[in-house]
């Protein structure tokens, strides 16, 4: 059987404004769930943003609220054979890495991947995994690239890895990861977030922490840095 793990991002690699880059989405067996789940709640939101229920509209996360947004993650977390999944990557402790944005995201997913699978999740269990990404960020290289990489990494593991890159706007499973890495990314940069309050089972969530022993650390390397210069001065 088919496992299928849809992934967004949120946030970016080069923006230094924000601490935490996200990578999320849900993993699932039964796609249509997912996506006849976000067709209904699609149509409740456009009632309450009064927009025709027939228009074809994008609802991604920056244009709704947080009250909205939680409609579509409480009926996602709802699903029973749905299991919410991320990876948090601190850039402040990333000065040393090194990679391009490419390179980094395959780095992540697969990374992401080695902890979900140390996790023993039955959905898990497996030999063929359609990994599902938006494309709209994605250079024609990395197309490429990230199903390559993927296939020599879990190689011996015996796993047929096949990367779909979708357009956002014809795909409720990528919406609706926009919605998942949207929350995750709120709960780490923003100190008076609502979102996961609304959303009553976000512990649910599988989150692997990027770097782990240096995670979250405080005063960050950015501070340090700052303390060292004015020594200097």
């Amino acid at each position: 059987m088919k496992t299928y793990i849809v992934l967004d991002e949120s946030g970016a690699m080069h923006l230094k404004n924000e601490r935490y880059f996200v990578i999320a989405g849900f993993i699932t067996r039964e796609l249509h769930k997912v996506t006849s789940t976000h067709k209904r709640v699609e149509e409740m939101v456009k009632i309450r943003k009064n927009i025709p229920v027939d228009k074809k509209i994008e609802l991604k996360s920056s244009r709704i609220n947080d009250s909205q947004q939680a409609l579509f993650l409480n009926e996602l977390y709802s699903l029973s054979d749905v299991v919410l999944v991320a990876i948090v990557v601190d850039k402040e402790n990333l000065e040393k890495f090194g990679a391009s944005e490419n390179v980094a995201y395959n780095f992540f997913v697969k990374t992401l991947l080695k902890y979900l699978f140390s996790c023993n999740l039955p959905i898990l269990q497996t030999n063929t995994i359609e990994l599902r990404v938006d494309n709209r960020n994605t250079s024609v290289k990395t197309l490429k690239d990230l199903e390559t990489f993927l296939q020599w990494e879990f190689e011996l593991m015996d796993l047929d890895f096949k990367v779909k890159y979708l357009n956002s706007k014809d795909n409720r499973d990528t919406q609706m990861a926009d919605y998942v890495a949207n929350m995750i990314w709120k709960k780490h940069n923003c100190l008076n977030e609502d979102l996961t309050r609304r959303v009553s089972r976000y512990y649910k969530t599988y989150i692997s922490k990027f770097l782990f022993r240096l995670f979250g650390s405080n005063p960050s390397l950015k501070q340090l840095n700052i303390e060292k210069n004015k020594q200097k001065v």
